[in-house]
């Protein structure tokens, strides 16, 4: 029986990504108008949502996982996950210019796009916004209650909730992607 507080929160998340939906176009409807938005060129992989949700990737990595995924663990509970990321992600006392969002087949793909328009994203940097998610992430009072606190980072508590990769994009031509 989920919680009153949990259900709340599902139902402000829909609300928020109805409204944020309604002032978004399709590719369709960019392709019936002719605009000139999209490229041509675009090859979408709907298995994980490159060339729709992020730009085609320019560079991957595997990472090592610890922790095996979470059992019961499917698209619902990860986009759960991502709208409290994305909730404490825009916290008044630390603001970080991302946006997380789901995608690919079972919501396996997270895409984590900087949209901090002067910055030049590297792998470095790709990295080092990770490290920055593990030190949020670890104040998550699931994680806390789980004793992980100290052991746990962003990339292991990704697999737990059952994603097989991770995407730092600045949705411009930069799009590099962890395996986990």
């Amino acid at each position: 029986m989920k919680s009153s507080n949990t259900r709340a929160l599902q139902k402000l998340s829909a609300l928020a990504a109805l409204g944020v939906l309604a002032a978004c176009e399709t590719t369709q409807a960019i392709a019936e108008t002719g605009a000139t938005t999209m490229p041509e060129a675009v090859v979408v992989n709907t298995e994980t949502g490159e060339g729709l949700y992020y730009p085609m990737i320019t560079g991957s990595e595997a990472v090592d996982i610890r922790f095996a995924p979470m059992p019961g663990v499917g698209p619902t509970e990860r986009q759960f996950l991502v709208d409290q990321l994305n909730f404490n992600a825009m916290n008044a006392e630390r603001d970080i210019p991302i946006v997380l969002q789901t995608a690919g087949t079972d919501s396996r793909t997270l895409v984590i796009m900087n949209i901090e328009p002067d910055t030049f994203l590297t792998p470095y940097v790709a990295r080092a916004l990770l490290a920055r998610m593990t030190s949020i992430s670890r104040f998550m009072p699931a994680i806390a209650e789980m004793g992980l606190s100290s052991e746990i980072d962003f990339y292991n508590m990704c697999a737990m909730a059952g994603f097989e990769r991770l995407i730092v994009t600045d949705g411009r031509g930069f799009s590099h992607e962890f395996s986990l």
